[in-house]
């Protein structure tokens, strides 16, 4: 399968000098023409984009999520879809962490009130201390595991709510619970779930109900985990003290939507894994993934192998 011409790979963003171009592939600015592609979680990548694309061989999440990639889809048309699942660990997690100090100790308001001259800053600012505070953690993969040893480091104790994980390797995180106990005991919760139908709007109003008041909620994994409206209510009426959002539901929010501009909200535009070294991390493991099956491999991070199947394997048509 391998072939003395380098395979093209159209890679969604413009890659910086530091990243490594695996040798026998060269970059394209030709999707129709590209061999593989790297791409973010914007686009929809399913059996119609197979099919206007009929070069095409592969797919690389540049990052851990795959929600906007069908890969069944792919695969029965004979496109591996891969992902980069290690490269966003420091970043997301520095990111979550980033906005539940901000949101803790009210960054945003301070500065707002210091920017209008209102005066009177110390007697009117409460922010709240996260030492010997409780952090609940929903999902407890490689950038929840991280989470919970900032949040240590600041002297929070930590619960763990993962199904997936071993109840002996959550221990070594947290203290593992029911998702009910998460909700009931956690002065602030950080979401690190994939997007599925079990967990679009995981915290909706019960579980927001169920609380505890003055909770702070972090979401730095897939906008779908939280139901906005119940959010906005929680917020409204006190019962949730403030949230941090990387991501949200549409993504980008337009102008003008209401968890925009508020004091207790802080939203970025998916942008937590987007550091300097986080970024050429995702697109040389993408690359790289990228690589290893045009040059005839198997990738690490390989979603679907049918993909190799004989009978669909675009590679054999090179």
């Amino acid at each position: 399968m391998s072939t003395a011409v380098p395979w093209r790979i159209w890679v969604d963003r413009r890659p910086s000098p530091e990243v490594t171009v695996p040798d026998g592939l060269e970059l394209t600015d030709d999707l129709s023409g590209a061999d593989g592609a790297v791409i973010g979680a914007g686009d929809r990548w399913d059996a119609e984009a197979c099919r206007r694309l009929p070069r095409l061989k592969v797919v690389a999440r540049a990052g851990i999520g795959y929600d906007n990639v069908d890969v069944a889809e792919c695969a029965a048309a004979g496109v591996a879809a891969c992902n980069a699942p290690d490269a966003p660990t420091v970043s997301t997690a520095e990111h979550a962490l980033a906005l539940l100090l901000a949101v803790a100790k009210r960054v945003k308001l301070a500065e707002r009130r210091l920017q209008d001259g209102l005066g009177d800053y110390r007697a009117t600012h409460r922010a709240l201390e996260l030492d010997g505070r409780t952090l609940g953690l929903l999902g407890c993969g490689r950038i929840g595991s991280r989470v919970a040893r900032y949040a240590a480091a600041v002297g929070m104790r930590v619960l763990v709510h993962d199904p997936y994980l071993d109840p002996a390797k959550a221990r070594e995180v947290g203290d593992p619970v029911d998702l009910d106990e998460l909700w009931r005991r956690s002065d602030a919760v950080s979401l690190h779930a994939p997007a599925t139908a079990a967990t679009r709007h995981i915290v909706d109003a019960r579980a927001i109900a169920a609380m505890r008041p003055g909770v702070i909620i972090v979401n730095c994994a897939r906008g779908s985990l939280i139901d906005h409206d119940a959010l906005l209510a929680g917020l409204e009426s006190g019962h949730i003290a403030g949230a941090g959002l990387d991501v949200t539901e549409p993504e980008p929010l337009p102008p003008g939507h209401r968890l925009l501009g508020r004091d207790d909200v802080i939203v970025t535009p998916h942008v937590a894994s987007s550091t300097t070294a986080g970024t050429v991390r995702l697109l040389d493991q993408a690359l790289g993934q990228a690589a290893e099956w045009l040059n005839g491999g198997t990738p690490e991070h390989l979603l679907d192998p049918t993909a190799a199947d004989p009978a669909v394997d675009r590679r054999r048509a090179s």
